[in-house]
């Protein structure tokens, strides 16, 4: 049968579809044989079972459409991540909080103070920890950006694409050497973005070999040139920083 209308999946009403017009079911009806019009049991038979076929090949037409990356939610949007490859939970290093003062340098959450549990920069090594995009606005972000990477789309554009569907429109590919590649949010990460650092850039389409690096600033990066910041632009200097993508070292 052909796919017409579309059911919502609790029940037929919700979907708007009339259920007094079963075209498929009377189109298949008219094919009965002139002889047989008259057989008013075999006519209702006949429809009877047509009429639960059409209900149910209505309704698995529809199933694509609860599969749509960008409407997609909850479990839907769990399967397809598990289709490209990403699923929600990922293994992680856990970084303690770090004694400082917050100006955008690492990957790390600052502490004061007098703030419990946390320490020196470099005095415990990073364990591990389960990390899960419950968020399904984020994860799905994540997700548009894990196509490029399927694809091999290994180019400054697709990568510029790639990072903003993550960061938004003032993620920047800050720069590109030999060897490796600088991204920068453009703004100040919230504390969920900063643990989801990792996350993010094992979605990105970076090529096996380049190492990734991020420039945590929120500022226009310092240099020469149309699109760099000069010297009394408020520019900072570009600070790479490893975001630890899949090794604690």
């Amino acid at each position: 049968m052909a796919c017409f209308g579309a059911f919502a999946p609790t029940g037929f009403a919700a979907s708007g579809f009339d259920l007094d017009e079963l075209s498929l079911t009377e189109e298949a009806i008219d094919k009965v044989a002139t002889q047989y019009r008259e057989a008013t049991k075999f006519l209702a038979t006949i429809r009877a079972y047509l009429t639960q076929s059409e209900y149910g090949a209505r309704a698995a037409c529809a199933i694509p459409n609860y599969f749509d990356l960008d409407t997609a939610r909850g479990d839907q949007l769990t399967i397809i991540g598990k289709w490209l490859g990403l699923p929600r939970c990922h293994c992680v290093c856990d970084a303690p909080a770090v004694f400082g003062f917050d100006c955008g340098a690492g990957p790390f959450s600052i502490a004061g103070f007098c703030a419990p549990g946390s320490t020196w920069l470099g005095c415990e090594p990073l364990g591990t920890s389960t990390l899960c995009i419950d968020d399904d606005e984020v994860y799905r972000g994540m997700l548009k950006a894990r196509r490029y990477q399927m694809l091999g789309l290994y180019d400054i554009a697709s990568l510029q694409a790639a990072i903003r569907h993550i960061w938004g429109s003032t993620a920047q590919v800050a720069d590109a050497s030999v060897g490796s590649v600088t991204l920068a949010p453009g703004r100040a990460l919230t504390a969920d973005e900063t643990t989801q650092l990792p996350v993010a850039f094992r979605v990105f389409p970076i090529a096996p070999g380049i190492r990734a690096l991020a420039h945590l600033g929120t500022g226009p990066v310092f240099g020469f040139g149309t699109g760099w910041g000069g010297f009394c632009e408020g520019a900072e200097f570009l600070c790479p920083t490893d975001p630890h993508t899949y090794t604690c070292a």
